[in-house]
């Protein structure tokens, strides 16, 4: 019976010590962890921002979420002197008060605004400033490409949006009694970070040439679009389109053309003059025309009664096809894609990726070329010069200028390199299509020299394309209107010429001459990134 006794005091002097070590660990070793459980079941949040992954440069710098601007926040219930909030709420952001007020009797969970002015006093309980991450500021590059969010998307955001879409956010935290409808104000409020992982996008943009470009665009208030690719891999580098946009105020130009989201780098135009690269490269590949063949320009030209001109009607006399070339003569060329033959000028063209989809994550369009059949007579004249059913965008345009300054081969333009995540590292990548071989390394190599003749020939008509470091190119004016005597300009080129590291296309719509008006663009654009 002792025995029996003395088991169960132990039991129990077992049991009570268990008990007191789970009390010890509750009360004093889980403390924090307890009160903080507790307190979560008090709090009431509000989610106030999205995180949302960031869209990169090639060198990691983002095109999103750069910039900061300071909110001031509300929560009425826990504002007692709703007049005096208003008071203090107008003066930090220059809203009337009475609007403000209004806003306070609406009973929302919290109101928010943006800081105008700044001031140096304390705010009342209820009253708070945070800043916030803006996706887009004034000063945002890349439009066109990154596009924006809303009710639509448009661009990587939309192309990649469940890559970038994630379940990160911040939340505003207020405590409250056991009913959760009323705030304890005491307490404060406090701001609640959800964690998920993030993931952005890597693309070939290179922040500081698109913003060289960006920068030249708009200090020639030009309506039109510009093109920088990298030679040797064929990765676009700055893509720019004009008129711009404000990613923030989309709803402003719903009511308007639209004319401000066309990406014009990816759209198509009537290419003129730069159409003459391809009809001279499959003029020189085939072998049906050669540097000593000459031909007479007397400055207009007649097809079955159709009769096209030189620019101003001007006689060249007689000349081969690099001194054709140089002076952009309409007449020569016309009797070159004669001789050379519409089928193998639109082969050509082909190879060269016009009509060829490239699988950019941005819309584009493929260029247009017109049917074999509606090249015969007058048709094969349009063709030579770019003009008729011919369209190219400046990117293929870019394209073509770097297959040449490449030796021939074709490097598949790219945009994006790699999803990533928040430490740069990449998840997955997007390698380069096969490149190939367009043009003979020599054919390559004469086309090069002629276009350094549009830039150092007296005659030339790219004379104002030159650069301290050597510019290869061809001007365009496609024409738009012949009674108004309205051009679309182009003008394509290279740099350097001894060694090409950038091909650049210039576009200007509704310009005039693409000597005239593109080629100090390409100037000023060459001059600039040169450096990079």
């Amino acid at each position: 019976m002792e025995k029996r006794i003395v088991f169960l005091r132990i039991v129990l002097a077992l049991m009570i010590f268990i008990l007191a070590g789970r009390l010890f660990y509750i009360q004093v070793v889980k403390y924090n962890f307890y009160s903080e459980k507790a307190m979560e079941q008090r709090i009431k949040s509000f989610k106030i921002s999205e995180k949302r992954g960031d869209i990169y440069d090639r060198n990691m710098i983002p095109f999103t979420d750069r910039d900061y601007k300071e909110y001031v926040f509300a929560i009425p219930k826990m504002i007692n002197d709703k007049k005096r909030a208003a008071e203090i709420l107008s003066e930090i952001t220059e809203i009337s008060s009475e609007k403000i007020r209004e806003d306070l009797k609406r009973n929302k969970d919290y109101i928010r605004y943006e800081i105008r002015r700044d001031v140096d006093f304390s705010l009342p309980v209820g009253i708070f400033k945070l800043e916030l991450p803006q996706r887009y500021s004034s000063n945002s590059l890349a439009r066109h490409v990154i596009g924006y969010l809303g009710d639509k998307k448009m661009g990587l955001e939309e192309s990649f949006d469940e890559v970038l879409t994630t379940d990160a956010s911040d939340s505003i935290a207020v405590f409250t009694d056991g009913s959760r409808n009323d705030y304890i104000k005491g307490l404060g409020v406090k701001i609640q970070t959800v964690h998920d992982k993030v993931f952005g996008v890597k693309t070939t943009l290179d922040y500081h040439i698109q913003k060289v470009v960006e920068d030249v665009l708009d200090r020639r208030r030009i309506e039109g679009a510009a093109v920088v690719l990298e030679v040797k891999t064929g990765n676009i580098l700055a893509m720019a389109s004009r008129p711009n946009f404000d990613q923030n105020r989309i709803e402003d130009y719903l009511k308007s053309s639209n004319e401000e989201f066309i990406n014009k780098a990816v759209s198509g135009y009537p290419p003129g003059s730069i159409f003459k690269i391809i009809v001279a490269a499959a003029a020189l590949e085939s072998g049906k025309v050669s540097l000593e063949d000459t031909f007479y320009c007397s400055g207009s030209y007649d097809i079955n009664g159709v009769v096209f001109h030189d620019f101003k009607g001007e006689s060249h006399g007689l000349i081969n096809i690099v001194k054709g070339f140089a002076v952009s003569c309409n007449t020569t060329f016309i009797r070159i894609g004669e001789i050379t033959g519409a089928k193998a000028i639109l082969d050509m063209a082909r190879k060269f990726g016009i009509e060829k989809d490239d699988g950019l994550p941005i819309p584009e369009q493929i260029g247009r070329l017109p049917k074999l059949s509606d090249t015969y007579g007058a048709g094969i004249g349009n063709l030579s010069i770019g003009q008729g059913e011919v369209l190219m965008t400046p990117l293929q345009a870019a394209d073509i200028v770097a297959t040449i300054a490449n030796d021939g081969i074709r490097n598949v333009p790219r945009l994006v390199e790699a999803v990533v995540d928040e430490k740069g590292e990449e998840v997955k990548r997007f390698p380069p299509r096969e490149s190939y071989r367009v043009l003979e390394s020599n054919t390559a190599k004469i086309l090069r020299y002629m276009m350094r003749q549009v830039v150092v020939d007296p005659e030339g008509t790219g004379k104002r394309a030159e650069t301290f470091c050597k510019s290869a190119g061809k001007t365009g004016s496609a024409e738009v209107n012949k009674e108004l005597n309205i051009y679309h300009a182009w003008f394509v080129g290279f740099v350097p010429y001894e060694n090409p590291k950038y091909s650049i296309a210039v576009f200007v719509k509704n310009g005039d001459t693409g000597g005239i008006k593109a080629a100090p663009i390409f100037k000023e654009i060459a001059e600039e990134i040169i450096k990079y």
